[in-house]
């Protein structure tokens, strides 16, 4: 058979080559990469519609501990700021948060990070967001650093105010300058504001117990409310510094306010006679402008030294509570704790006898009691009279039922070694029965707030006389 076309010029020839040079199978697979080639040309030069548009973005908020920064660096802090970290990674200050830390500013940022989605997070700057990552801000008006404290879905910082109550030790001139309404600004912001005051005495005359309930500026992270860098719990210490002073106490509640009321207590001492019959119903004792206690009755009893007495004060005092404990300024108010009251007149710095008793509505009881006095003179022995009483103001304590007078035996040994006792012609021993006005607790009998026992001391005043006795006896 012919080939296609004739022997004389056909298409393909009896070889299969076309027009007689290229073989036909290698001429359809070059028609074939051509047509591929103009194609995909065709394709990008009208802009084909299945070109790769580039990785998805996601976004992510995280909180950014900034640490302490000087005022410049706060100033020129703002929400909405703005930088590139790196080609399709940005970052933006949605909230900022200030709190005073010692001379500096501690500042918090909420920030929104855009990076590439990688489903349940994002790279931003090559490394998805974790916790403890240092994240640098840099404009063209600061450069910062900080690290990612927590990571949350918010814009903004989970802030709110939170009620604490501070104490601290301070001067009286600073005790005297903290008012309510007062307010601590950082950065042009309020970070705090008092609320309400307390001030206490202490032992010494130039320093106060200072309570200071404040409404803090506060953020939530991981589940602890913080005020700046320190967490808000018991015990924290939590700096508030004004233009005229500065706080630094420590939080002894979270939560509430400073939960004050009025406390009765008997509070014993032993003061100078002068300072005793100072010591009055109604005196106030007045700390930087607030009545800290008043006193409501006073006994005062005969010591053995007469120019000194002891007085038990009935007062009502202001307290606080803290942790289910009232208090006054630092002191538990308990029994056998020492306290401090201060008046322009006198100073009572004494202990605790009892705790919501008047010494009027005192458990008390008499009981007989013997008492014996030894070598005293004749004048003094013939002095002490059945009948005589003693009196705490207007209430007795004390009452003489019968005395028995002997003379002091003088007990000497002869020359032949046998014992002689004579009576001492001027000196006299004296037994005192008497009914005393006395307490029975757990821990025994109290005889003017002082527990009394065998052997024990007890100085009565029965008006024309004073009288150191021993207890020898005490009845039931």
């Amino acid at each position: 058979m012919d080939s296609l076309g004739g022997p004389s010029g056909g298409l393909i020839d009896d070889e299969g080559n076309l027009f007689g040079v290229v073989n036909v199978v290698d001429a359809l697979v070059v028609l074939l990469v051509l047509a591929v080639a103009v194609a995909g040309i065709g394709l990008v030069l009208s802009g084909g519609e299945q070109t790769d548009a580039g990785p998805e973005t996601g976004t992510a908020f995280v909180t950014l501990d900034l640490g302490t920064q000087p005022d410049y660096i706060v100033t020129a802090l703002n929400e909405g700021d703005t930088v590139n970290a790196t080609k399709g990674s940005n970052l933006t200050i949605t909230d900022l948060y200030l709190a005073p830390q010692g001379d500096q500013t501690r500042v918090i940022a909420q920030v929104r990070l855009q990076g590439i989605d990688r489903n349940d997070s994002i790279d931003y700057a090559g490394a998805p967001p974790r916790l403890g990552r240092s994240l640098s801000i840099n404009t063209s008006q600061y450069d910062v650093k900080g690290k990612i404290s927590d990571i949350g879905g918010e814009s903004s910082l989970d802030s709110s105010s939170t009620s604490v109550v501070l104490r601290q030790t301070v001067s009286a001139d600073d005790a005297s300058a903290v008012t309510p309404g007062d307010e601590i600004d950082v950065g042009g912001r309020t970070a705090a504001t008092v609320e309400d005051v307390a001030v206490y005495p202490t032992s010494n005359p130039n320093r106060r117990v200072l309570l200071v309930e404040a409404n803090v500026s506060s953020y939530t992270q991981q589940g602890t409310e913080r005020f700046g860098a320190t967490a808000l719990r018991a015990g924290q210490r939590v700096r508030l510094p004004t233009a005229e002073y500065t706080i630094n106490g420590r939080i002894v509640r979270v939560g509430s306010g400073l939960d004050t009321g009025t406390t009765t207590v008997l509070l014993s001492d032993r003061v100078s006679a002068t300072d005793a019959s100072e010591v009055t119903p109604g005196d106030e004792v007045s700390v930087a402008g607030y009545t800290a206690a008043t006193v409501e009755d006073v006994a005062v009893y005969p010591t053995t030294n007469p120019d000194r007495r002891r007085v038990l004060v009935e007062a009502n005092v202001s307290s606080y509570t803290q942790q289910d404990s009232r208090r006054f300024g630092r002191t538990d108010l308990r029994t056998g704790q020492r306290m401090t009251l201060p008046t322009e007149e006198y100073t009572i710095d004494g202990r605790i006898e009892q705790v919501d008793t008047s010494l009027q509505s005192r458990a008390l009881t008499n009981r007989t009691v013997t008492l014996e006095l030894s070598e005293v003179s004749e004048e003094t022995a013939n002095a002490i009279r059945p009948g005589q009483t003693e009196q705490a103001g207007t209430v007795p304590t004390a009452y003489v039922r019968d005395v028995d007078r002997e003379p002091t035996p003088i007990i000497s040994t002869a020359q032949d070694g046998t014992i002689v006792v004579n009576d001492h012609p001027t000196l006299r021993d004296v037994t005192l029965t008497t009914e005393l006005r006395v307490s029975e607790t757990d821990g025994g009998v109290e005889f003017r707030g002082e527990r009394i026992q065998y052997g024990s001391t007890v100085v009565l005043d029965l008006g024309p006389v004073t009288v150191r006795t021993e207890v020898v006896d005490i009845g039931r």
